[in-house]
């Protein structure tokens, strides 16, 4: 598994790690803090998209929103490709809920690993907790724990027996954790645990999503991915093939003395970390872009009036949600001078915001806050699920 993290860096990588910090800083500039949390929680629901896609799973932005809404499909095959989104999602939120909480939390320990792989997989029908071997043969999978046979991805063998797994994940926590990291060796930490730890290939089946959750995790933990405005897995599903040939280049062994001292490449582990920090700087762009205050409100315009156009939204109801954007939330109280309306007017203004499912209250009578939906997605993120 060594070398662990690249024993210098280029040109080229200091180039990344600087761009990737500064403009993960400035993402969302000007945007009211609210606005930006309900962004984060929509974008929740596109890492599954993709992390899914990634599994083969054909599942639109449109069939999760209807599964976490609990409208299953009636065919088993789609269903259960939407209930493998549901659990996604629920395991990073209770993946960031827990990073909030517990700021001693070691994200590279084989415990929380094989919490997030149990609560993954426990959230699956009976039916999905099977893993398929290069022979066709069919395996259970047993939530949260680690593999007990050999295994083969593409010319990489992994460890093969529990104990030697353990080991490496413990060499992996030692060596790989942020907080023992410092500096750029932060990012070149995350992008090198993202192959580390499919090296190790821990579990018999969902290796790949833990890899994407802890790379999440790891993203949150050093602060360039702690608003959740980003997914470097757009990324790797868009370059799927660019993706596996630079993990497969990381698999390979030392070539000679002059690359590094360890068992592995370090010119490829090197490789690795130009790709991967590369794909972060592309999604961090492109939210950056998506998040530009003036083109974001003219976007949001353009989609509120085209749904008044459509008869799909009252032009009363539309002056609340143009007011949402600047302001985050809108007390129900406002709505009666917003529209300059009565009560029951206002009521009913109201209701028809929240029959829309177009925004939320944490409370019964609480203030009105934006709900992202698919199709105001699609025209205020252009592409952002293509």
């Amino acid at each position: 598994m060594l070398p662990i993290l690249p024993s210098k860096t280029t040109s080229e990588l200091d180039q990344l790690i600087v761009e990737v910090i500064a403009a993960s800083s400035a993402l969302g500039k000007g945007i009211h803090p609210l606005i930006l949390e309900e962004i984060a929680r929509f974008m929740v629901k596109v890492n599954s998209y993709y992390t899914n896609a990634m599994e083969g799973n054909p599942s639109k932005l449109k069939d999760i929103e209807a599964a976490l809404n609990k409208n299953l499909a009636k065919d088993k095959t789609a269903r259960n490709f939407q209930l493998e989104h549901v659990a996604h999602i629920q395991v990073q939120e209770a993946m960031i809920k827990r990073l909030r909480e517990e700021p001693g939390l070691s994200i590279c320990s084989e415990s929380f690993l094989c919490w997030l792989h149990e609560q993954f997989f426990i959230r699956l029908p009976e039916e999905m907790h099977f893993a398929k071997t290069l022979s066709g043969k069919s395996v259970p999978v047993e939530p949260g724990k680690l593999r007990d046979r050999g295994i083969t991805v593409g010319l990489h063998k992994g460890p093969e027996t529990k104990s030697e797994i353990r080991n490496y994940l413990a060499k992996f926590e030692n060596l790989l954790s942020p907080e023992k990291l410092s500096g750029p060796q932060k990012l070149l930490g995350m992008a090198s645990s993202h192959h580390r730890f499919l090296w190790i290939h821990p579990f018999s089946e969902g290796n790949g999503r833990i890899a994407r959750l802890l790379t999440t995790a790891y993203g949150f933990r050093i602060g360039i991915g702690n608003n959740m405005l980003w997914t470097v897995t757009r990324t790797f599903a868009r370059e799927r093939a660019k993706y596996d040939a630079h993990l497969a280049l990381a698999d390979q062994p030392r070539r000679n003395d002059l690359d590094g001292r360890g068992p592995l490449s370090e010119e490829n582990l090197v490789k690795f970390c130009l790709f991967f920090l590369e794909c972060c700087a592309d999604q961090i762009r492109y939210m950056g872009k998506m998040l530009e205050l003036e083109e974001l409100e003219h976007r949001y315009k353009r989609y509120m009036d085209g749904l008044r156009e459509e008869k799909g939204l009252s032009k009363a109801a539309a002056k609340v949600m143009e007011r949402l954007l600047a302001e985050g939330e809108v007390p129900r109280s406002e709505v009666l001078d917003i529209c300059h309306v009565k009560q029951r007017r206002a009521t009913y203004i109201i209701k028809e915001l929240f029959d829309a499912k177009m925004v939320y209250s944490k409370t019964a009578y609480g203030p009105l806050r934006l709900h992202i939906l698919v199709d105001m997605a699609a025209v205020l993120f252009p592409e952002l699920a293509q």
